[in-house]
């Protein structure tokens, strides 16, 4: 057997560890068996080892194995499995592109105030239907503020259930709207989770994301989130902090605000991505960010501990998002720009070079760097559109996460938790 090229050795003061991301497992070491997986590391191939009990736990962990090749292909399979499954459907519907806000960062404003008419709500039940072997489905209701076309969610929901698919939903939306109205329905729409956005504190909240006639939301927005979490426990409130230059000592205040409530917050690091904006933490400041967080206050995220490379659903042709006009885009990204549709829920395809380009090109497994990446298993190749746009556009995008170059920080991260 030999070494796998997907596993890591690390020592800390006098403490020994081992982490290997295929199988995503971690284990501390007594010196002896970490001096003795050194040396076997270095050697590579045709690793020894006479103890069967420490044998079939590295066997088990993957931190050995027959071949690297036969690993990365199995892993590639995995993905590839999950990639073009066709029993799922993943739908991101935006009901109207109208948004209550004038955010001066958002495409919203620049983009008619459309809404879904009765006639695209049917295109769409035809378009699910149409999927014949899907046997879930899974809607995230996105804009604009959906949420303005909430009359809208409430039909096309009745009509999912009324299919013979599993169904559940999220909801991504600005809160202002989460009123009582809103709430008493949440549970009997099946919405299992809302994400919510703010600011920061309300100086810099209210200077960022106020109503169209320039008044305050921060105040309205706490309120409703307090108060839909009190209504409906069950559903998974996360509550999204953009963080840059400006206003990064905020998160902690905000996480004092909802700590008694139990509500998630997530630090949300603004990005760059058309390189004009002058505020946003590189990659060492953001990292620097979320361990200071922990040791300094004790905030903990899950995100210190690499998750499984799922990859992004951005890839499978079963996941779609939808204009309110009827027409397809395969991100977030590229709602509201017309050049960046590709097709409709007829069943026209208007745009297929930009749709095979969602589904295939920029892929992780075809990149040499990727595929001789310790971490590939657990980070999945990164966000798809970062890739494509980084390699069409040539221009020096990070597409890696964070824990890419502090691996060994995030591990131990983990362990300050764990104790």
């Amino acid at each position: 057997m030999i070494w796998s090229n997907y596993s890591y050795l690390f020592q800390e003061a006098d403490r020994f560890y081992l982490y290997n991301s295929l199988s995503n497992s971690f284990a501390e070491l007594d010196r002896d068996t970490y001096t003795f997986l050194c040396e076997q590391s270095e050697k590579k191939n045709d690793i020894k080892i006479s103890d069967e009990g420490l044998k079939e736990i590295l066997v088990k962990m993957k931190v050995i194995v027959d071949n690297d090749h036969d690993a990365f292909l199995r892993f590639k399979y995995r993905t590839l499995l999950r990639r073009f499954a066709n029993t799922h459907l993943s739908l991101t519907i935006n009901p109207t592109l109208d948004c209550n806000f004038a955010c001066p960062y958002c495409f919203e404003g620049k983009h008619p105030q459309v809404y879904m008419s009765d006639q695209v709500e049917e295109d769409v039940v035809s378009f699910v239907k149409r999927h014949e072997m899907v046997k879930s489905l899974n809607v995230v209701w996105f804009g604009g503020e959906p949420l303005l076309a909430f009359n809208r969610m409430k039909s096309l929901t009745q009509k999912f259930l009324n299919m013979d698919l599993v169904y559940e939903a999220g909801m991504i939306t600005n809160g202002y709207l989460l009123t009582d109205r809103v709430i008493d329905h949440l549970t009997d729409m099946k919405i299992k989770s809302i994400q919510v956005t703010v600011d920061g504190l309300k100086d810099v909240h209210d200077g960022r994301r106020c109503l169209k006639n320039g008044y305050p939301t921060f105040d309205k927005i706490i309120e409703n989130i307090k108060h839909a979490h009190i209504v409906c426990p069950d559903i998974k409130l996360n509550v999204r902090v953009n963080i840059d230059r400006t206003n990064e000592l905020d998160f902690l205040e905000l996480y004092k605000l909802f700590q008694e409530e139990e509500i998630y917050l997530t630090p949300a690091f603004v990005d760059d991505i058309e390189k004009i904006n002058k505020c946003v933490l590189n990659t060492e400041e953001q990292n620097n960010y979320i361990n200071r967080l922990l040791r300094e206050n004790g905030i903990v995220f899950n995100r210190f501990y690499p998750s499984p490379g799922q990859e992004c659903f951005v890839r499978n042709p079963n996941s779609v998002v939808i204009g309110p006009e009827g027409e397809l885009y395969k991100c977030w990204n590229d709602v509201g720009k017309a050049d960046r549709v590709y097709g409709y829920l007829d069943g026209r395809i208007t745009n297929e070079p930009l749709l095979f380009q969602y589904l295939a090109a920029s892929d992780p497994f075809d990149d040499e760097q990727c595929k001789e990446c310790l971490l590939l298993p657990v980070c999945g190749g990164g966000c798809p559109y970062n890739r494509i746009k980084r390699d069409s556009e040539d221009n020096n995008i990070n597409v890696c996460p964070l824990i890419k170059g502090n691996l060994k920080n995030y591990l131990l991260n983990h362990c300050r938790i764990k104790q």
